[in-house]
Parts: structure tokens; sequence; C-alpha cells
């Protein structure tokens, strides 16, 4: 990162003040460890390079408010560290019992990064990471009836509140790379207040099975659920028309419909 003040965006994207506990992945040499640790944050960052690990640790050696553990973070158990971090802290308020997440992440693993921090509401407060700015669009603006409107749309509003904070033009990367980036962040949820469903596997589950014939009516790709009758039916009382696809009904749709077909 060449712009120091983007480190600034990010963290002020994400409020971070005196006390806050901070989640960094992938912190590098610590330009972004050093913004978050100078407005106040308790930081634990994860790093799979043993060498920038090394590195990134004895930059901050001095400092008590710095942790890394040398993992790579799509494999590692990231809710229990945090847990027992917090566990750990003496709360100030009632806001510290969460943590935050802050990042500029690899580009090619944004998807199984937000697919594995937003529904941990329990924990987490918000997310705020830099992401390739074609995914970062099509997570928080993608809409019903585009071709962008995808499963990841539904489970990131199921999980949280997304928003666009900022554009970031490649330039401000050495080395540089061939696309531009964006800084989102997504305010999660808490478990209490997700949509209702009798079951987040089964619900998903029909979502994506919706979406794998999303050039079919949803009579059809569903049918393995229960009869198209009962689908049409079932469409008819969300308020949409029995020759429904995929792309044409919101996430509120899609839970009215799961909970009307779907048994567990």
């Amino acid at each position: 990162m060449l712009d120091s003040e983007i480190n600034e965006q990010l963290t002020a994207a994400a409020n971070v003040g005196e006390g806050d506990v901070v989640l960094e992945i992938g912190p590098g040499t610590g330009s972004l460890t050093n913004v978050l640790i100078s407005a106040g944050a308790i930081v634990l960052a994860i790093e799979k390079d043993p060498h920038m690990a090394t590195l990134v640790s004895e930059r901050f050696s001095e400092t008590e408010r710095f942790k890394v553990l040398k993992e790579d973070f799509v494999k590692c158990h990231i809710h229990s560290h945090m847990s027992s971090l917090l566990a750990s802290i003496e709360p100030s308020s009632a806001d510290s019992r969460y943590a935050k997440v802050v990042a500029n992440i690899p580009f090619n693993i944004s998807t199984d990064v937000v697919k594995q921090l937003l529904p941990m509401g329990d924990i987490f407060s918000e997310v705020v990471l830099l992401l390739q700015e074609e995914t970062a669009l099509r997570l928080v603006e993608s809409s019903l009836r585009t071709s962008e409107y995808r499963p990841i749309n539904i489970f990131v509003n199921f999980y949280s509140d997304p928003q666009l904070i900022c554009k970031v033009p490649r330039t401000k990367f050495f080395p540089q790379p061939n696309v531009d980036a964006a800084v989102v962040k997504f305010k999660l949820k808490q478990p209490a207040h997700y949509p209702s469903v009798s079951s987040t596997k089964s619900f998903f589950s029909m979502v994506n099975s919706a979406f794998n014939g999303k050039r079919k009516m949803l009579r059809r790709s569903l049918q393995h659920i229960c009869t198209p009758m009962e689908i049409e039916n079932a469409l008819g009382n969300v308020g949409r028309p029995a020759t429904s696809r995929p792309e044409e009904l919101s996430m509120d749709d899609f839970v009215k419909l799961h909970n009307l077909i779907v048994k567990v």
C-alpha cells in the first residue's frame, strides 16, 4: 500500500478507538497494524507466511497491544481465538464485548473470508475489508433481476448490512495490480436479529439449489423439496408469480418461501 491514507480510512470506517479489539488478516509489514495500534486498538493478526509473521512481530515487540498467530486464516479456529482474547480483557463498555475486523486481504481469498466472518455476529460487530472493486460492488450493490445477483448476495444480507465506503485505484499499490480496489464495511447482525428461518443450513441449501438452475423457474429447480404445485402456491403467498426465477426474489422473499415449503 503506497498511500497511508487508505489505512486511515479502513480504521476510521470501523470506528476503531481506545481499547477496541481488532482482528487483522495478513498484516504484511504492519502498515495498517501501526495505524490500528495508534488508534488505541489491541490487535490480533493472522499471518501464514512465517517470514512476514516474524517481521511484524519484531516491529511491534515493544507493545503489549499486538499479537500475531502464524496460521492460515481460512483454516484456523478464529472464533475460539477471538473469544479467548475478548474474555481476557476487562470490558470498558457493552460494545467492548465485541471485536472488529479490519484487513487488507489477498483478493483471491476474499469470498472465503467473507463467508467465514459474516456469521460471527456473536463476537464481531463489524468487518471492514479492502477488496477487489468488482467483488466489492458485486457483494454490496448487486440487485434483483441482474446477472450479478447470486447466492452470496443473499448470504451477505442475511448476516450483515453491507456498505461501500470508498474506491481505491490500483495506482495506490506496489506492485500495481491489474484491478482497482474498494473498502467495504459489513455491519454484522447479532444472531437474534437474523431473518427468522427454522434452519440456516436448509435455507442456504434451498437458495443454492434455486440458483443452480438460474434459468429455470423455481417450480422446477426446487421440485426436489416439494411438488411444483406446492411451490407455485407458496410463491403466490409470498406475492410472486408462479413463473418466478431465483433472480426475481429478494432475501425476504426467499425466507418466506423457505418457511412455507421446507419442513425441518
